[in-house]
């Protein structure tokens, strides 16, 4: 009998070496054909779809809700459904009257907030306006709880725009305002350590003055500029003034000899949510250097997210959202951006 052919989980993003499987599209045993969405992941940034890569049977390996190691075995798929094992359970059980760590449609609680919840006993109906519970969600909820600001409590004041407490849960800060400007700049400051006086003059020179500047100067001074602003960068490159090359922190990014940057397009170095979401860790704050090879070509209104590496003569194409590392001599397209061609290498052509 054949053997199965493995359903991998992908490295869809550079930064992560975990993903959790939020959801199965199919049932075990099912029969799927080639192209059919098997499952879901989500990422630090984001959720992919995974799609079955040849017609067969549905062996799950790994159960919704559960966290799973980038490279490891998700489903298998055989040529007979005799050959598919049981179905997996779910290493932790849900309490009585609680939700099950997963549904086919529902909320997923991972395997450590299921185990986070049973040791504390929290109220699972903290986190019903959340589609994926982790950890991290519970570890918030219980130090809400420590520092007297939990739930609202029936009868409280409760408003979705600002109001003193929300009805997803927990306090959110109010929106817009001096207040929020305000906790920005300590936030930013903190993080980069220094203070905050020193950051509002590097972001007034740097990023506003040096930014405006960029948008108006010719070809050879819009490269001085960037330089200035602190991108490392090599000689022969072209960046359009309307392009995007990070705002807050330009020193992150390392542009090789021969790049163009083309119109529109951005290259980011970081992800600064709301404060809202990364206080409760739905979207951590994101700092990643960002690398342009020798050679490589970024197209109208592309965008290179935090932690990508663009290979040596790549191209990435107008409007693609590049998520993770693409290769030397490859072409790249979509959101998120997959190889769609593969050039043929100069003799002596390394990386």
């Amino acid at each position: 009998m054949a053997e199965p052919a493995v359903v991998l989980v992908p490295r869809e993003n550079v930064n992560d070496d975990v993903v959790t499987l939020v959801r199965w599209h199919a049932a075990q045993g099912d029969r799927v054909r080639a192209g059919q969405l098997l499952f879901e992941i989500e990422t630090a940034k984001t959720v992919y779809t995974i799609e079955a890569e040849r017609e067969g049977y549905l062996e799950i390996v790994c159960p919704a809700g559960e966290e799973i190691a980038v490279g490891e075995v998700a489903a298998r798929i055989h040529d007979s459904a005799a050959s598919v094992a049981p179905a997996p359970a779910i290493a932790s059980a849900a309490p009585a009257g609680a939700p099950a760590s997963a549904t086919s449609g529902g909320q997923v609680i991972t395997k450590k907030a299921r185990q986070l919840i049973d040791e504390t006993s929290i109220a699972i109906t903290r986190f019903a306006h959340l589609a994926i519970v982790r950890e991290s969600d519970v570890q918030q909820a219980i130090e809400a709880d420590a520092k007297g600001g939990g739930a609202p409590k029936p009868g409280g004041t409760a408003s979705s725009h600002g109001g003193t407490a929300s009805s997803h849960g927990g306090a959110v800060p109010a929106a817009g305002g001096r207040q929020a400007t305000f906790k920005d700049v300590l936030v930013s400051s903190r993080e980069r350590g220094t203070n905050p006086l020193t950051l509002a003059m590097n972001y007034l020179f740097r990023n506003y003055l040096l930014g405006l500047l960029v948008r108006v100067a010719p070809r050879g001074v819009i490269l001085v500029l960037h330089r200035m602003r602190g991108v490392r960068m090599g000689s022969g490159v072209f960046i359009d003034p309307t392009a995007i090359v990070e705002t807050a922190y330009p020193e992150n990014i390392t542009i090789g000899d021969d790049v163009r940057i083309a119109a529109g397009s951005v290259i980011m170095t970081h992800l600064k949510a709301p404060h809202h979401l990364r206080e409760t860790g739905l979207i951590p704050n994101l700092v990643k250097e960002v690398v342009l090879e020798d050679s490589c070509f970024i197209g109208i209104n592309a965008v290179v997210m935090p932690g990508v590496r663009v290979g040596k003569a790549s191209v990435v194409t107008s409007g693609s959202v590049v998520f993770s590392d693409v290769p030397a001599y490859t072409m790249v397209q979509g959101n998120p951006a997959k190889v769609i061609k593969r050039f043929p290498r100069p003799d002596g052509a390394q990386g």
